[in-house]
């Protein structure tokens, strides 16, 4: 979507080299999406000063972490030579 916009080039150049990008455009929609980052940043420390944050339990975690596939479940060397 084309939008005109009258744009602080100064604040634009320094953004440009915070950010990394070479183009206006690339500028203006990573400055974006880094204001919508920072806000998620910011109520993911909300939640967790206010300790609302879900960790999971000890189970939780081993259950997580457990293999999804029998032991030799992907072992194709096997299968193969039969």
């Amino acid at each position: 979507m084309k939008t005109t916009i009258d744009v602080d080039r100064a604040a634009a150049e320094e953004a440009a080299a915070i950010l990394g990008t070479a183009t206006l455009k690339d500028t203006v929609n990573a400055a974006l999406r880094e204001v919508a980052n920072a806000e998620q940043r910011r109520l993911l420390a909300e939640q967790l000063l206010a300790g609302n944050l879900p960790v999971p339990t000890p189970q939780e975690l081993a259950r997580l972490r457990a293999p999804r596939l029998p032991v030799g479940g992907l072992d194709l060397a096997r299968d193969t030579a039969a």
